[in-house]
């Protein structure tokens, strides 16, 4: 499958994730894409496999149907695994596409055959408990399975150890000679530029370069200058020839020891004052000191940039959202809904947060929001109008929507609260909150340790979900929102995300565990709060804001 891209651009809320791309990947030809993290790899892999769109250009690819041609493997092989057993889950794109059983097993079994596996050994065990690299192969055995024409992998190398590297790649050169149009995003030059057809070097959204690799690590500024590390085999060269030994720049390892073995090498020792490069680094030594106590740290740089409410104290965040979160679940008028959403329009935009991320986070509440307010709508009501033949009545109807609606603002601040406020801040304000109940023995450093997470965990899951919907979406799905999802396929989004959450939960408690956590010693603070004239200005406005609604309400 060739592809060709003219002008293509993405836009990720009000920024340019990528920018005016024009590019050919070639048929046949493993393409090399490479660029430092926020280079737009991962964006443009998405645009290419069909899971998201442009937002101007087009993609012109030489075969029919392209989302059923291409396959696509991400970084986590945890985010592509949901079935029981090794066959369910390979099958499952093929179940999908309708092709019948028997067929389906012998895909399947090809297909891990491809990848270095034993169908008999793995056919029946379970995806979760494989290694890393093997979760991988499984993951690779999946998209073969389909039977595609380009193979997509973003960091296919990541976390594997070098005899696994190994085994992928040669999974890799097979398929390749087989005749499959392969991309790999990566940042492992030393490993991808020798199977290198074409190399496209991303910088900031734009395409820094594209054609072939032996041109690139001739020119190895352009590496550097879009923040990439040469190639050491590069490297070594290109020290070589300062020294006077005439080898060819080579792409790999193996070919700059080739050109070597033509050459005599006479290596003759120098003292150290001829040879500066093998003076004691100086890192060895002393250590300078720095700027001193003053510094500010990581936090405090963060929180006096961007929008209004980054800027403001985290005590005047935590104060605002408590006051605001009353003032609405007090509400319980049309007027005072009105109000309260007008409330949270103008925080979500002092926040800079567009409506197209407001609804993305939101959308997943809906159905459980309409469930409430559909039961609501028959244990609230009076009966005294009937809107329905389930006993639904009007002011039924009326309250339980006030009432959700109330829920959905307060949610809604929620995001505008974590979007502008980052771990360390949040939970330093809410200890300063809660300090004056150690009075009576509570544990509030427990307290806001668990408050702290749960709020930082709520969009950090809502990612994961994003994430487990697009792996589903690129097993043949003709579509990652929710309409037509079966309960069957969204019942796969649980066993991986409950694996990914106990995962993190298991890294928070060693993390916690690591650094000696003691309940009741006193905790030395890396941020300092700073209460100014400007906290005290929005704090006023915030107060009269909720008590505006609390009369309205």
């Amino acid at each position: 499958m060739r592809i060709e891209l003219s002008n293509v651009s993405f836009l990720y809320e009000k920024d340019h994730a990528l920018r005016d791309i024009d590019a050919q990947l070639p048929s046949g030809k493993l393409t090399v894409l490479c660029g430092k993290t926020g280079s737009g790899k991962s964006t443009l892999l998405h645009l290419l496999s069909g899971l998201e769109k442009p937002s101007s250009g087009t993609i012109v690819y030489s075969e029919a149907n392209p989302r059923q041609r291409i396959a696509i493997v991400f970084q986590a092989p945890e985010t592509q695994l949901f079935a029981g057993s090794v066959r369910q889950d390979i099958e499952y794109g093929l179940e999908l596409k309708g092709i019948p059983r028997q067929e389906r097993l012998d895909r399947t079994s090809q297909a891990l055959a491809k990848v270095g596996f034993d169908p008999a050994a793995i056919l029946d065990r379970s995806p979760f408990l494989l290694s890393g690299g093997e979760k991988r192969r499984v993951v690779i055995a999946g998209a073969l399975a389909l039977e595609p024409d380009m193979l997509i992998l973003d960091e296919p190398t990541a976390g594997l150890d070098p005899s696994s590297t190994k085994d992928l790649l040669d999974v890799l050169v097979q398929l390749r000679s087989q005749g499959l149009t392969i991309v790999i995003s990566t940042h492992d030059l030393e490993t991808f530029f020798p199977l290198a057809d074409q190399v496209m070097v991303m910088l900031q959204g734009r395409t820094h370069y594209n054609g072939p690799a032996r041109e690139l690590v001739s020119s190895p500024h352009i590496l550097e200058s879009a923040g990439l590390e040469v190639p050491a085999a590069t490297r070594i060269a290109y020290r070589l020839r300062s020294q006077g030994v005439p080898v060819d720049v080579p792409v790999s390892m193996d070919e700059l020891l080739s050109a070597l073995s033509a050459h005599k090498l006479s290596i003759r020792r120098k003292s150290l004052d001829e040879h500066p490069d093998t003076a004691p680094n100086a890192e060895s030594g002393q250590a300078s000191s720095g700027s001193g106590g003053d510094a500010p740290s990581p936090w405090e740089a963060l929180e006096t940039s961007g929008s209004l409410l980054k800027r403001l104290d985290p005590r005047a965040k935590w104060l605002g959202m408590v006051i605001l979160s009353l003032a609405i679940l007090h509400t319980s008028s049309l007027w005072g809904t009105l109000a309260s959403l007008l409330v949270t329009a103008v925080i979500l935009k002092a926040a800079d947060i567009s409506w197209r991320k407001t609804w993305k986070f939101l959308s997943p509440f809906f159905l459980l929001f309409i469930f409430l307010w559909l039961f609501a709508a028959v244990s609230i009501g009076s009966g005294d109008v009937s809107i329905g033949p389930f006993g639904l009545s009007y002011s039924g109807a009326i309250k339980g929507g006030i009432g959700v609606f109330g829920f959905l603002f307060i949610i809604a601040l929620g995001l505008a609260f974590t979007e502008t406020t980052s771990g360390v801040p949040l939970r330093e304000g809410f200890e300063w909150g809660i300090r004056p109940l150690r009075r009576i023995q509570l544990p509030t450093r427990d307290l806001s340790m668990a408050v702290s997470i749960t709020i930082q965990f709520v969009p950090w899951i809502l990612e994961k979900v994003g994430q487990l919907r697009k792996a589903l979406a690129s097993r043949g799905q003709d579509t990652i929102g929710m309409r037509k999802w079966t309960p069957r396929q969204i019942s796969f989004l649980f066993v991986p995300l409950l694996i990914i959450v106990i995962k993190m939960g298991d890294e928070l408690v060693s993390a916690i565990e690591s650094r000696g956590y003691d309940r009741q010693a006193e905790r030395t603070s890396w941020y300092k709060l700073r209460w100014s004239v400007k906290d005290t200005w929005v704090s006023g406005l915030v107060a009269t804001a909720s008590s505006l609604l609390w009369w309205f309400g």
